[in-house]
């Protein structure tokens, strides 16, 4: 009976608590990004105000940012039928659509949302009608209506200058115009009404974040903490300009700050994942989706992010397990995706985890190709089919992939000339491969490797020793290879293959050239890495034989 009064006592504390929670509160609670802590004050306010339309708006935002549009579409029509003339509900109606990719219904919505408050001269005369749709416009991440969103803006502002949301509102629909002198001016404007509020000098640090001048996102960020040093978004910003400074644990540090300030939600957590995938910490962003998938596997995203981390993980490895596990989270996640959201880097990461499981290839390249069918301009795919064209041995497909990439890239590296050299080279292409790795010394002068391959290829079209080009190349190899007598020694075991190819070249051409005090200098060299060398231990020790006989 004690433990029953206890349990009902804390229960009663509980819900008083939540119940004493007010409207101002809800929106605290959105602003700091606790939407499931939002989520629970509007439900039991709604109770309260079953006909507040705001209300049921509030509650569907809350339910958008914890991913879960199903529920926001039921309050925002809920919303419609208790408030048919509340705007804010159309307006978020319209977001959904957005969402969808359903622009021609989104802009019915907002329509919608904008007609209860229209003169006889066209001009919407709400402000808060005004800033909810443009808001709406611009806040997700499928589809925008930016024209019309600062269409709405500039009527607006030009009704009323000093509404502290529509204020916020134009700077989010300059930011995404990526107008950051416009953006920053109309945040700079919302601080001058509410200058005791930390939102807007977040909002400026973010604009300072896209164009990488970080000493001033910092100095912004520091504006915010000033108002308020808990503050969630600015928390959010702060690891994100963390990450962009490569200073990962204080990254990890204020993100974890903001987790204790919002809310360790799985959306957060989600969010959290994805930034550390747009930071390109792989390995960070797939221990966060592994350890939130442990907790909650109905996130489509998470499966997405999954699949792309593992391959990025493994990428220059041959671990099959790992890309087994990363091509079934994609294949679950394209299962379940409405195809008209299926993308071109979907069918990229499909191809490349698939290139990584043997007897895929076929398919990989399938799914390349669909991927370069509906994104023609993303040409690092070229180099995934090439990789798997030389794995497969169709070298002059593989070479073909790397020339085609050389042409339409903006920016190639030396390694990408090589890799077309070695292509060349083992379809027997010898001039166009040594050009290749000519290309390669040019771009880096010391590389030794491509003076090794030029051996190579003027080896096969020289087979006479009939020019020293082959020869200048081996030597050029071996004395930037031998140049760093530290880094030789340490790492004298890795290089021996190729030493021996370029030692026992020169050791025949010298052969040929009746020179067999030199030639013999090379085989002791190749002697030195391979003792039981047989074609260098017959010239080496040509005289014992002779005697013995």
């Amino acid at each position: 009976m004690k433990k029953f009064f206890l349990v009902a006592t804390t229960l009663f504390i509980c819900v008083s608590a939540l119940k004493a929670q007010t409207y101002q509160d809800g929106l605290k609670a959105i602003d700091f990004e606790k939407y499931e802590a939002g989520r629970g004050i509007f439900k039991i306010l709604i109770t309260k105000e079953p006909a507040n339309g705001d209300l049921y708006y509030y509650l569907g935002q809350c339910y958008v940012n914890l991913l879960n549009v199903d529920s926001a579409s039921l309050s925002y029509k809920e919303g419609v039928k208790v408030a048919p003339t509340n705007p804010a509900n159309y307006a978020g109606l319209g977001e959904l659509e957005l969402i969808a990719d359903h622009k021609d219904k989104a802009k019915e919505y907002f329509d919608k949302a904008l007609s209860f408050y229209k003169n006889k001269s066209g001009i919407y005369t709400d402000i808060r009608a005004i800033t909810l749709v443009a808001s709406s416009m611009v806040n997700n991440e499928v589809v925008k209506m930016l024209d019309e969103a600062e269409t709405l803006i500039k009527m607006g502002y030009d009704q009323d200058k000093k509404d502290y949301n529509l204020l916020i509102a134009a700077g989010d629909v300059y930011l995404e115009r990526n107008d950051g002198g416009s953006s920053a001016t109309f945040y700079e404007r919302a601080i001058a009404v509410d200058p005791k509020n930390p939102k807007a000098y977040s909002k400026v640090a973010i604009i300072w974040l896209r164009v990488k001048n970080y000493e001033s996102a910092q100095a912004d960020l520091n504006r915010s903490f000033e108002k308020d040093s808990n503050y969630a978004p600015a928390l959010k910003y702060q690891a994100e300009l963390y990450y962009a400074q490569h200073k990962f644990e204080k990254a990890k540090e204020a993100y974890n700050k903001y987790l204790q300030n919002s809310e360790p939600s799985i959306a957060n957590q989600t969010r959290f994942a994805r930034i550390l995938f747009l930071s390109k910490e792989y390995e960070e962003a797939l221990k966060k989706i592994e350890e939130i998938q442990k907790m909650d596997t109905s996130s489509l995203l998470l499966y997405r992010f999954r699949a792309f981390s593992t391959y990025e993980v493994i990428a220059n490895t041959n671990n099959v397990n790992k890309a087994t596990e990363g091509l079934i989270a994609l294949t679950y996640y394209m299962s379940r995706m409405d195809p008209k959201k299926i993308t071109a880097t979907d069918y990229e990461y499909l191809g490349k985890l698939q290139s990584k499981i043997p007897g895929m290839d076929s398919i990989a390249m399938m799914n390349l190709n669909k991927s370069l069918d509906m994104n023609p301009f993303n040409v690092d795919v070229f180099i995934d089919m090439a990789k798997i064209n030389y794995k497969l041995k169709k070298f002059d497909a593989s070479a073909a992939n790397y020339e085609t990439y050389l042409v339409k890239a903006k920016k190639v590296q030396a390694a990408d000339y090589f890799q077309l050299g070695k292509s060349y080279y083992f379809a027997k292409k010898f001039i166009k491969a040594d050009s290749a790795f000519i290309k390669v010394n040019e771009m880096v002068p010391n590389y030794p490797d491509a003076y090794l391959w030029r051996g190579n290829s003027n080896a096969n079209l020289d087979p006479g020793n009939k020019t020293d080009l082959a020869k200048e190349n081996y030597e050029k190899y071996i004395t930037i290879l031998t140049s760093d007598t530290l880094k030789f020694q340490t790492k004298k075991e890795s290089f021996k293959p190729n030493l021996i190819i370029a030692y026992d070249y020169l050791g025949n051409y010298y052969l040929q050239k009746d020179n067999k005090t030199m030639a013999k200098e090379f085989y002791r060299k190749v002697l030195e890495l391979d003792p039981k060398n047989e074609n260098a231990k017959s010239v080496v020790f040509e005289k014992e034989k002779e005697k013995n006989k």
